[in-house]
């Protein structure tokens, strides 16, 4: 027997519990914090409401004492309203019923017990609830103001229905005042809880794409990172055909010359030799398509377009760097005990490409492809060690800035008419 009464008791508990603190099924999870705050309002008025019965019966104020009835009924709506994740029509039903509360109390006990107060804190409820629907929170807060404005103009000297003794009036006054300014503390509070929390979150997912930027820019071109931090992901993996500026480089015999080295001193000097090589071409602002061993793809004018004499010059002294650099890394390897000498070739083309996204759905690339591509391959393969070979349409973009040498003519497989060539001074800076 006692066992049964403890279950029911503790049944009971669990059903209170579920009722007043367990969110429900209804309730979306983007919109808990709005249920928690209206259930808070709802739950706080349907029991004032609630007590303010035998409260006015006492006082002999029976007209307020029904309409408490009336208002007990229209809460507790709200409550079960909210439940079922219907939160803008359970405030609707709040807002009307302050609204004809507190004019009826302003009616009934006059402007001086402090009823009205209650129309000024609507706002503050109205504009914590689901976000949206701007235009009818502002509507429903001029309407606050409206009858507030109203209810002070008509009622403010005129005797009330019920006349009560000023202690009561005073102790009616003060205590709504108290009521109305905890309400919108806590209101505040809660606002300022929430924005703190949204910026605490947001300052986590900055930190986290921080991170993620810095290591997505390891792996891919500075420009394409900043185009997809930016969120134009579309054009970079959709085909456009552009003008570009092409580059291909390599080490010569490079093979060869590593043969003979240890695994570790080899991979040693060839990071460090992509590494300064890297940084030169964001120097620059190339974009690095591609890494095979020793050799590079770069090109200028994609993802972010730029005037294609601007992508020629930057490109030019790019390679010109290069080949100074290399220069530099030789010296430095030499005295590490590497006697090869290292001598790459560039070859360097301007023309029309297909540009985007390459690959399978699983994993892309961001590339250029097309004729061009293969011209600047072919003359890079053509390209003396050491030196810069680049096609006509390059120089012609080039030559007033760039000292340049004219070279004889190529052939590049699917082209009937040879390529005509020149040569750069790699000494100009």
């Amino acid at each position: 027997m006692a066992e049964a009464i403890m279950g029911k008791k503790g049944d009971l508990w669990h059903s209170f519990k579920s009722f007043f603190v367990d969110i429900p099924a209804g309730v979306k999870e983007t919109n808990e914090h709005h249920y928690i705050i209206l259930s808070i309002i709802t739950y706080f008025a349907f029991i004032a409401h609630t007590s303010w019965i035998p409260l006015f019966g006492i006082l002999g104020i029976k007209q307020l004492a029904l309409f408490n009835c009336l208002s007990s009924s229209a809460w507790l709506t709200a409550i079960l309203l909210n439940r079922k994740g219907l939160h803008y029509t359970s405030l609707i039903i709040g807002i009307i019923e302050i609204w004809s509360h507190q004019v009826f109390s302003v009616v009934i006990v006059g402007w001086n017990a402090g009823f009205q107060y209650y129309i000024l804190l609507l706002p503050f409820g109205i504009y914590l609830m689901p976000h949206g629907r701007n235009l009818m929170k502002a509507i429903l807060t001029i309407i606050c103001l409206l009858i507030f404005s109203l209810l002070d103009y008509i009622f403010k000297g005129s005797a009330p229905i019920v006349t009560l003794s000023p202690t009561i009036v005073n102790v009616f006054n003060f205590t709504n005042l108290i009521v109305v300014v905890s309400l919108a503390s806590f209101a505040c509070y809660f606002f300022n809880a929430k924005v703190f929390s949204a910026e605490t979150a947001l300052r986590k997912e900055q930190i986290k794409v921080e991170k993620a930027y810095s290591l997505l820019s390891k792996y891919v071109a500075p420009q394409l990172a900043d185009t997809i931090s930016e969120g134009q992901i579309d054009s970079i993996w959709k085909h456009s055909r552009k003008k570009l500026t092409l580059f291909f480089s390599d080490i010569k015999d490079f093979t060869a010359i590593t043969d003979s080295m240890e695994p570790e001193d080899m991979a040693e000097m060839l990071n460090e030799y992509l590494t300064e090589m890297n940084l030169i071409i964001n120097r620059y602002g190339g974009t690095l398509a591609q890494v095979i061993g020793d050799a590079l793809y770069v090109f200028f004018g994609a993802p972010k377009s730029s005037p294609d004499k601007d992508n020629a010059v930057l490109c030019v002294k790019m390679a010109i760097e290069m080949q100074n650099k290399i220069k530099t890394l030789n010296e430095r390897w030499y005295n590490r005990g590497i006697e090869e000498i290292m001598l790459i070739r560039c070859g360097i083309n301007t023309g029309m490409v297909t540009v985007g996204g390459y690959g399978s759905s699983e994993r892309k690339e961001y590339t250029a492809m097309g004729m061009q591509t293969n011209i600047a391959a072919r003359l890079e393969q053509a390209c003396e060690p050491g030196g810069i070979l680049i096609s006509h349409t390059t120089w012609a973009l080039v030559k007033d800035n760039i000292s340049c040498l004219e070279k004889g003519k190529i052939r590049v497989k699917g082209l009937q008419k040879p390529i005509k060539t020149y040569s750069v001074a790699t000494e100009t800076s």
